[in-house]
């Protein structure tokens, strides 16, 4: 079987699936750390100049741009799996059973939770990442170095809105029950499930990814709103 064949099976979907959202759990790592540094009182410099390097390094906009290809390529694909397993199983059960032990409460909400978190994806890269490469932002320089682009003033005057704030809000709980569920699905299909590691697994998946990262996200905008209220 070609390698295109092959991944055009249900098998070989899923290992895209959850190839693309392990590599998109490490940018939220990643991501996170950098945002951050809004929280610091050092006038944006910090994070100014996290962004600038983030957004003028070649090998940063490569990866960067790489990771866009992969965000749709993951959406597409979860997709595709649900419309075919829809179609495999065209009459819904009349009563779904107590105790269901073929999917979960997270596995089931994965389309809404993932379409929510697409659109959040796409709010947030049209107000700051378009603003940072094809936008006005005004500039700054920190110590008599050359201007940057301050990022952080549009982002803390985007958060002096409540219903901006709540968006993001809204985004980070569809990012949770994402990530709950994403996490531990994608190492259940790279075979990684084992009575020895299932402990560390579901702690990664639901403390990490589901509660921590989310929650460090939500709290960002939360904090920048209340301090300027």
């Amino acid at each position: 079987m070609k390698w295109s064949q092959f991944f055009n099976t249900s098998i070989g979907k899923k290992l895209l699936v959850g190839a693309t959202g392990l590599f998109l759990c490490s940018f939220v790592i990643v991501h996170l750390a950098g945002n951050i540094a809004l929280l610091k009182e050092d006038n944006g410099e910090a994070f100014n100049t996290y962004a600038a390097f983030m957004g003028h390094n070649g090998l940063i906009q490569f990866i960067a741009w790489g990771l866009k290809i992969v965000i749709l390529l993951h959406a597409v694909i979860a997709i595709q799996l649900t419309i075919r397993n829809r179609a495999a199983r065209p009459v819904k059960y009349a009563v779904r059973p107590k105790g269901n032990t073929t999917s979960s409460w997270f596995s089931r909400q994965m389309a809404i939770m993932g379409s929510i978190l697409f659109i959040f994806i796409v709010i947030h890269l049209s107000q700051f990442w378009w603003s940072m490469h094809f936008g006005n932002l005004n500039t700054i320089s920190y110590d008599g170095g050359k201007e940057i682009g301050n990022l952080y003033e549009s982002v803390w005057f985007a958060f002096r809105e409540l219903w901006i704030v709540a968006l993001y809000v809204i985004g980070m709980i569809a990012l949770s029950f994402h990530l709950v569920h994403g996490f531990k699905s994608a190492c259940q299909t790279f075979g990684l499930n084992h009575k020895k590691y299932n402990g560390i697994i579901h702690f990664i998946g639901v403390w990490i990814f589901g509660i921590l990262i989310p929650v460090g996200f939500a709290a960002i905008p939360v904090v920048i709103y209340i301090k300027q209220i």
